[in-house]
């Protein structure tokens, strides 16, 4: 797998929930510093991600330009895709890039039972019958119909869960994000230490530390965790009612985004 990671400019935020995340167009990762770098013919279990854990999930890389030496491995599908089809292929043939490459956001989603092949930009993909997972690109375009794909799956968490306990914390994907629903704050009951102010501890609870940050009340609600390097030491912080404590960085931090993010 190539991780190298390529770093990107600030562009533009995204709105607040997920429906209107593209009422503006689309928008680039405004607060990640990083992306990974694709090979042509990368696929996302290459990331550990190809997981029904990840189903409704997100994954942001950077393919790279098509050189002459690539040859294009086998894809499938039209539009949405088998999701062990090399990443760049299948972003080609759907018109998301060209071949000069370019900045994709893919979503993971349950497989189709079948899948038809088509002639696009240059790039043959062929029929398949199910698989159990699919692969769609995330734009302006087709968010709306994204949207809709994943808010069944987005994972309902309650006040006492670490983003280390989600199942998502893997740390090789710095500078991806990830939607959780909270669920509203227990009444009356004291809520978990968290530490930093912006950015947080790997081990944070995600939706203290999404309280911390504004993102949501206590009545819970969409929060995008995203993956952060680490820093040399945290500093807390008393916002919104929660106090939050100094500690120290860590390899990996988080952050709050306002949406997911497609390009």
């Amino acid at each position: 797998m190539n991780r190298k990671f390529t770093a990107l400019a600030a562009a533009s935020t995204v709105g607040l929930t997920l429906a209107l995340s593209f009422a503006n167009g689309a928008a680039a990762q405004s607060q990640s510093p990083m992306v990974p770098e694709l090979e042509w013919n990368t696929p996302l279990k290459h990331f550990q991600m190809d997981s029904d854990k990840f189903v409704g999930q997100r994954f942001t890389a950077k393919c790279p330009p098509r050189s002459l030496r690539d040859e294009d491995e086998a894809i499938q599908g039209t539009d949405a895709y088998p999701s062990t089809n090399p990443i760049c292929v299948a972003a080609l043939h759907a018109g998301e890039i060209t071949t000069d490459g370019g900045l994709i956001t893919l979503q993971l989603n349950p497989g189709l039972e079948s899948y038809q092949g088509s002639e696009r930009n240059g790039i043959a993909s062929a029929d398949l019958p199910g698989t159990k997972r699919s692969i769609v690109f995330v734009n302006a375009k087709t968010a709306a119909a994204a949207d809709a794909a994943q808010q069944p799956y987005i994972q309902r968490i309650d006040w006492n869960t670490k983003f280390t306990s989600t199942g998502l914390a893997n740390k090789d994907l710095v500078g991806q994000q990830f939607t959780f629903n909270c669920a509203s704050a227990p009444a009356g009951k004291k809520l978990r230490r968290i530490s930093g102010t912006d950015s947080y501890a790997f081990a944070s609870f995600v939706c203290v530390a999404a309280l911390h940050a504004g993102k949501i009340t206590t009545d819970g609600g969409l929060v995008t965790v995203q993956m952060d390097p680490g820093k040399d030491k945290l500093v807390g912080s008393i916002r919104n009612g929660v106090e939050s404590k100094d500690g120290p960085g860590g390899h990996t931090t988080i952050s709050f985004v306002d949406a997911p993010v497609a390009q």
